[in-house]
């Protein structure tokens, strides 16, 4: 809990803030402990508050401005990243309440202690081994079976098979070839915790999630350039009309018409294809359906449904490095963990909540948990890589 923000809420909603403790507010605001803090008051303490909660979008965002333009603050960038960190609906009401509130109002929310369960614990005893970002590797496996580690390949080294030559650059391989060359084909894994891009022979780039893989020809001299994958991951396809783009996930395939767009297959049972831009269509049992740039398909239960309620920021969260979590039940924001760190996630207790965050994926388990604590419906422990959840 950010004490600092906490005092200042308090302040402000009771009119005694100053100025200069004003531009401290907005500033405080943009750190996600502040916005959990905020989002999870308005959860638990605003039944019953009289304010109209279903403001369209650009109202809300209007409302928002209002609130940092009275720090005399730039607000642009700050109403981008910020409103897409918290679900309109929650910055919306936040918005509402910072402006609207009555003077009287007292943030006993803040000044709640723990449960005495928590207190008796000590930090060294609730977390007593904190876990880092796994970083497991990135295996290349070659058509003949054979594997390579690509962590453990230098920058800038070639790898040869055949005719065709894959180059390493970082977090990246780039592979070349032509249409002469031997056709031969490689799967790239990634495994916990970690992200890796490759560039195909035919200048399509793809970014691959961790825990997922792409198996791929090193060049593609035939009517068509098919990939498979597992996992998600992100493309960028090059576009070549005479050679179509065709992408199987599962039994379900992609055909592509030079775009851009993101596949998650980590749920065997619904998976999910989200265009950015361009054209795609899916074919899945026996169906197929064309896509429009913001649109979602998910095929679930052998039929393909198309969505237009799409909110990308938390479809391409993960490929900027960030986990944000839109109204997802405990046990699908503890998947995507458990895909990110090395751990074993064990239930004490069911918890029908529904969690609203974005965290960065760079930070250690234990920060990521007291991040989440703060919306005062779970709370965690871990011992060595497991962590238990239990109500709070």
């Amino acid at each position: 809990m950010n004490e600092d923000f906490a005092e200042l809420l308090n302040k402000y909603l009771n009119k005694t803030i100053t100025q200069p403790e004003m531009v401290q507010m907005a500033r405080l605001l943009e750190l996600p402990e502040c916005q959990l803090q905020l989002a999870a008051f308005i959860d638990e303490n605003l039944e019953g508050v009289p304010f109209n909660i279903a403001i369209p979008e650009p109202d809300a965002e209007g409302i928002y401005r209002q609130v940092l333009n009275r720090t005399g603050q730039n607000s642009t960038a700050r109403v981008v990243s910020i409103s897409r960190r918290i679900s309109k609906l929650k910055w919306t009401a936040a918005a509402v309440v910072i402006l609207a509130i009555g003077t009287t109002a007292y943030f006993s929310f803040f000044k709640r202690s723990q449960s005495p369960e928590l207190a008796e614990l000590s930090q060294q005893q609730r977390y007593k081994n904190d876990i880092a970002p796994a970083k497991q590797g990135v295996i290349l496996t070659l058509d003949d079976g054979s594997t390579k580690m690509l962590d453990t390949v230098a920058s800038g080294d070639v790898i040869i098979e055949g005719m065709t030559k894959a180059i390493k650059q970082g977090e990246s391989i780039s592979f070349s070839g032509n249409k002469s060359s031997e056709v031969a084909y490689n799967t790239i894994a990634t495994q916990k915790g970690k992200m890796f891009h490759l560039q195909l022979a035919d200048g399509t780039d793809v970014w691959l999630d961790a825990l997922s893989s792409i198996h791929f020809p090193t060049v593609f001299p035939g009517s068509e350039r098919l990939v498979e994958v597992t996992g998600q991951a992100y493309f960028e396809v090059a576009k070549n009309p005479k050679q179509p783009f065709k992408v199987k996930v599962g039994t379900q395939t992609i055909d592509v018409l030079g775009t851009h767009f993101n596949v998650n297959s980590y749920d065997d049972h619904s998976i999910q294809t989200t265009l950015l831009e361009g054209a795609v269509k899916v074919n899945a049992n026996g169906d197929s359906k064309l896509m429009q740039p913001g649109q979602q398909a998910k095929v679930a239960g052998g039929a393909i449904n198309i969505s237009d309620a799409v909110d990308m920021n938390e479809v391409m969260a993960w490929k900027e490095g960030r986990f944000e979590f839109n109204k997802v039940s405990v046990e699908e924001m503890m998947n995507q963990l458990a895909r990110w760190y090395d751990i074993e996630v064990v239930y004490k207790d069911t918890i029908n909540k529904t969690f609203v965050a974005e965290i960065q994926r760079d930070m250690p388990v234990s920060e990521l948990l007291k991040l989440l604590e703060m919306t005062k419906q779970i709370k965690f422990s871990i011992e060595g890589n497991k962590v238990t959840i239990m109500k709070w």
